[in-house]
């Protein structure tokens, strides 16, 4: 924690930046061989004038979610290790990184979730932590309809009477028990909060434009605003690229 804060102080004062989101891993003979591009990084990466709409806590959260869909395990310690020193909880770190699980894959997940825990380590926290698990095998597929049905309303009825046998499984069983039963279930954030690290998670994965539209109005309808959308791709920009960025706002109808 001492090493990952010193190297944002120093960098921070070598390139005249303030409350930079997050500080790199790289040598400081590595930044001597590219100083533009680290420069570049630390603008993109201040809190102070991105995002202005989210608290610092979904910063992180969405932040966390892009380094899931990308299994960014060294640009997920780092983050977590400032998020820590900006007091933000670790459990709300931990469920950002395990909400996108089924949207992103088990492994890309885990990925991220490694360097998650490498800064738990170093910042000291105790591990594992709490488990916030609400549900068991006799209620899962249950309350996880319940939940997704809450989002996405009728359609999901619908959905699950058109599921062919052989579709079945997976449609009914695998995808309400495993996106819903086992996630959004979870005590630690509220199903709005976690249904804007799915956001963030689908933006960031790209080529998934259906799910993303899908999970946009599922966050209105939770009371997150089009600002706070907005916001988070900006916030995640550095890490996602352009195109990914510009095909969100698109599908969104963002962009006007």
């Amino acid at each position: 924690m001492t090493n990952v804060l010193r190297r944002t102080v120093l960098f921070s004062a070598a390139t005249g930046a303030a409350s930079v989101l997050f500080s790199t891993k790289a040598s400081a003979v590595e930044k001597q061989y590219d100083p533009d591009i680290f420069a570049i990084e630390a603008r993109m990466m201040r809190f102070s004038n991105r995002g202005s709409s989210l608290t610092e806590s979904e910063k992180y959260g969405v932040l966390l979610a892009t380094c899931s869909a990308q299994g960014l395990r060294d640009e997920a310690a780092e983050i977590t290790a400032e998020a820590l020193i900006a007091g933000v909880k670790p459990l709300v770190l931990r469920e950002s990184v395990y909400q996108t699980a089924p949207y992103v894959g088990l492994g890309r997940m885990k990925e991220a979730l490694t360097g998650v825990n490498e800064a738990f380590r170093k910042a000291k926290v105790p591990l594992p932590l709490p488990s916030q698990t609400t549900v068991d095998d006799e209620n899962r597929l249950t309350k996880g309809i319940e939940v997704q049905t809450a989002l996405f309303g009728d359609n999901i009825a619908k959905m699950h009477r058109e599921a062919t046998g052989s579709t079945r499984a997976l449609i009914v069983d695998d995808l309400s028990s495993f996106c819903f039963g086992d996630f959004f279930t979870r005590s630690g954030m509220s199903v709005k909060e976690r249904e804007l690290i799915v956001f963030a998670a689908v933006a960031a994965l790209g080529g998934c434009e259906s799910q993303l539209r899908g999970h946009g109005v599922a966050n209105l309808k939770q009371g997150t605003s089009k600002q706070n959308l907005i916001d988070a791709l900006q916030v995640c920009v550095p890490l996602n690229g352009f195109p990914r960025t510009l095909n969100a706002l698109s599908v969104l109808d963002l962009n006007n």
